[in-house]
């Protein structure tokens, strides 16, 4: 499966990439100087969290903080090409190990033939539904504990090549494949190996408003290693998952009663890897007044090799299994500003560790803040 998986990206890719470079030259010069002469849509979100926790003392789960700022530029290139850049700081506690730099910078064409549609560039890796989304798009203040253990806190990033098709279904159907150089927070960076993955998601209308999808994932690449691995993992790290979600909105408006339910099951197959490591968590959320929303989760992880624990986890050398589940009120005013109170509650099966959470988060949008996730 990896093997057909590479080869269909690979192909997919080197294919695409030609007819896009032919259509690239094509536009002209005129259009290319013109587009230049544009100023790019500039927009930025900041998202404030401040927490408690009964059971950890550090300062990483207590104490408010700056948890990210986004700056996103966007722009026309010429009649063929948009252009998609976000520079992201995430500060550390108490000012120390602050991350920043570019989180995506792509090059999108939709104007290719058969309907199909190119990313190059860097970009959230298609995996399934969580992974892909930025931090102020969460439905809590943290990742699903699943997507924390398997795909990292904030889901990898990688530079390489997207394509998507949409086949000619009686439903709405996507089909994603890309090729990346494997240098994410999950891969091996000092590997010559390249990764690829595939996704195939499917959206059908149900009567009175609904809408329900359903999507499957598959990623291959070279497995990061570290101190927190068990087990010999120096091959190939495949993951594979799949995705249930159902959207519903009342006919009454944009302020009216809105319904949202998420659930995603991971299966991670590294290579040397102990145990029988998967994944599972759900996600409701409903609007019950106008712009309040009430979410509840719950997730449960089985034989992590990494841990997700505040205080580091670190309870002799064993695969780990986790418990989560969470709660939030949220007030929310059209995307432009949000303010989130919440409770959550990790623990490890094995009663070595717990962590009772409290926390608000809160955050705001300066200009038209949007993301193309394909």
């Amino acid at each position: 499966m990896p093997k057909i998986m590479r080869g269909i990206a690979l192909a997919a890719i080197l294919t695409t990439s030609l007819s896009a470079g032919a259509a690239w030259a094509h536009a002209g010069s005129g259009s290319v100087e013109d587009a230049r002469l544009m100023n790019p849509g500039i927009s930025a979100n900041v998202l404030f969290v401040g927490e408690f926790s009964r059971d950890i003392d550090s300062a990483d789960a207590n104490g408010s903080r700056l948890q990210e700022a986004e700056l996103q530029l966007v722009s026309e290139v010429d009649r063929y090409w948009n252009a998609d850049v976000i520079f992201a700081f995430a500060p550390g506690v108490g000012g120390e190990d602050d991350e920043a730099g570019v989180e995506q910078a792509v090059l999108v064409n939709r104007s290719l033939p058969a309907g199909l549609g190119l990313r190059l560039g860097k970009f959230f890796l298609p995996f399934g539904k969580h992974a892909p989304l930025h931090g102020h798009d969460f439905a809590f203040v943290n990742a699903p504990a699943p997507v924390r253990a398997f795909l990292g806190d904030d889901g990898p990033t990688d530079v390489g090549a997207e394509l998507v098709w949409t086949p000619p279904l009686p439903w709405h159907s996507e089909l994603t494949v890309y090729g990346i150089d494997g240098r994410n927070d999950i891969m091996d960076s000092e590997s010559r190996d390249m990764g690829c993955g595939a996704r195939l998601s499917n959206e059908w209308r149900i009567g009175g408003g609904g809408e329900m999808e359903l999507g499957f994932s598959g990623l291959t690449g070279p497995v990061a290693s570290g101190e927190d691995l068990l087990g010999d993992i120096d091959g190939r790290l495949d993951m594979y998952g799949a995705d249930l979600s159902y959207n519903w909105a009342s006919r009454t408006g944009e302020q009216g009663p809105a319904l949202s339910a998420t659930c995603e099951f991971l299966l991670p197959d590294p290579e040397g890897a102990e145990g029988d490591p998967w994944g599972l968590y759900g996600i409701l959320q409903y609007r019950f007044h106008r712009n309040w929303w009430l979410g509840l989760g719950a997730g449960t992880v089985n034989d992590s090799w990494r841990t997700i624990a505040a205080d580091g986890g670190d309870y002799g050398d064993r695969l780990r299994d986790y418990r989560e589940y969470k709660a939030n009120l949220t007030l929310a005013s059209d995307e432009l500003w949000s303010l989130r109170a919440e409770i959550s509650y990790l623990e490890d099966a094995a009663g070595d560790y717990e962590d009772l959470r409290v926390a608000a988060q809160w955050s705001f949008t300066i200009g038209a803040h949007s993301h193309d996730h394909h």
